[in-house]
């Protein structure tokens, strides 16, 4: 069986844009948009650069990471597409020799548009075969962000129009001032990147470690920089709630010979996503696929733990099961407890900044005697805390009860 074509084979009218894409942020997605929007390509093919020879002494990330980055970004959005056609390429890449094999490959007649900033077309001249080049589409130029002497280069324009048969076109959009140095540079500091590039290729550069960015090794630097996050992200009540859970799930580890650093980790992420808006909380379930009952649903806060856990991996890169089960539960809890999941739960019911409640003493004298008749306590608590306020009682809570077989309870 034949492979199919290339979809530009079959495209009338096509916009490309290159670049290095080391990596593709939110300000490439915002332009190729505008360009989807403004001239109504039948795609937007954004191609990252094989052996770019404007930067031949400047280490580039290989391009199949860059590609599978672009790749992960944008296969969700019907008008953009990619290839790697360059990466494959052998020795330099130039940018008219994969307009010529583009063009070569669509109908005759087709329209095509080449995406550029603003300082590429004004070197455009010094480019390889820069005649031929300009003969072959049309060019859109995407103005600096935040400048306005666009108008300045029309003459430019003109003469290059003129003399090389040409079209021009200004990019009519307000630009995103992202760049892909501070990005690499941004990885090097663990600072979030939900705003500046796709979530995808963000994902995508933690996994493979790219631009020096850590991977989850659960070392004290990365415990260290997880609670710096963790500490923009709350309120400073619930931080220092969160700060009180570590120190007591440490305690309650060391006591019953658990793993601390599994409850160092559990402790600190329990509550991440906790003071998310309920609305928040509903679409995230959504998002990430969050199965709730009717239960969850119409008390939302209980989806904390489901959506904490799924934080806890996506944001700060835990990959444990067991770290990631504890965060789960520690809300109502579950008829398959651990150790790790009874530890965090019961954290989270004595840690040391709590306010006094019935029957905070109770659990707390009883945490290091029978942590199962301690944790009883504090389940039945809540769930008698709830039933007063008409919510309805969670199965899982009434499981964890029978898991932890307690007979008698402390009056």
């Amino acid at each position: 069986m034949q492979s199919s074509k290339n979809f530009w084979e079959r495209c009338t009218s096509l916009a490309i844009m290159g670049g290095t894409f080391d990596p593709i942020h939110n300000g490439h997605l915002a332009i190729a948009e505008a360009v989807l929007y403004q001239f109504k390509p039948q795609r937007v093919l954004l191609i990252p650069a094989g052996d770019p020879p404007h930067k031949p002494n400047k280490p580039i990330t290989t391009g199949e990471h860059r590609y599978q980055m672009i790749l992960q970004s944008i296969c969700h959005i019907p008008g953009f597409d990619t290839t790697r056609m360059e990466i494959d390429r052998s020795g330099a890449s130039y940018t008219v020799d994969t307009i010529k094999e583009i063009k070569n490959a669509c109908p005759a007649g087709s329209t095509i548009y080449f995406i550029l900033g603003q300082d590429a077309i004004e070197n455009i001249l010094t480019w390889k075969d820069a005649r031929e080049l300009l003969g072959l589409c049309q060019f859109v130029v995407a103005p600096r962000p935040g400048m306005y002497e666009i108008k300045k280069l029309q003459r430019f324009f003109d003469q290059l129009e003129e003399s090389y048969n040409t079209t021009i076109h200004v990019l009519e959009t307000p630009m995103l001032n992202i760049s892909s140095t501070y990005i690499r540079d941004a990885f090097k500091r663990g600072c979030a990147m939900s705003s500046l590039m796709p979530r995808e290729a963000e994902e995508y550069a933690y996994s493979h470690g790219l631009y020096g960015s850590f991977t989850p090794d659960y070392s004290n630097s990365h415990f260290e920089w997880a609670k710096s996050q963790l500490e923009k992200r709350l309120s400073p009540k619930r931080f220092k709630h969160t700060l009180g859970v570590i120190i007591e799930a440490e305690k309650l580890a060391k006591h019953y010979n658990a793993d601390i650093e599994c409850a160092r980790w559990a402790g600190l992420l329990h509550d991440c996503t906790k003071e998310y808006s309920a609305d928040k909380k509903r679409a995230l379930c959504t998002k990430w696929g969050i199965k709730i009952d009717s239960v969850v649903e119409g008390h939302i806060d209980l989806a904390h733990g489901l959506l904490g856990a799924e934080s806890a991996k996506r944001d700060f890169f835990v990959t444990d099961n067991k770290i990631l089960q504890a965060i789960r539960f520690h809300i109502l809890g579950h008829k398959n407890l651990t150790l790790l999941d009874k530890i965090i739960c019961l954290a989270d019911f004595i840690e040391p900044y709590r306010e006094d409640y019935y029957p905070l003493q109770q659990m707390r004298d009883l945490a290091y005697v029978d942590i199962d008749k301690a944790l009883s306590l504090g389940i039945m608590a809540m769930q008698k805390e709830d039933s007063a306020r008409g919510k309805t009682l969670h199965h899982w809570s009434d499981d964890a009860l029978k898991a932890l077989n307690v007979k008698e309870h402390v009056k």
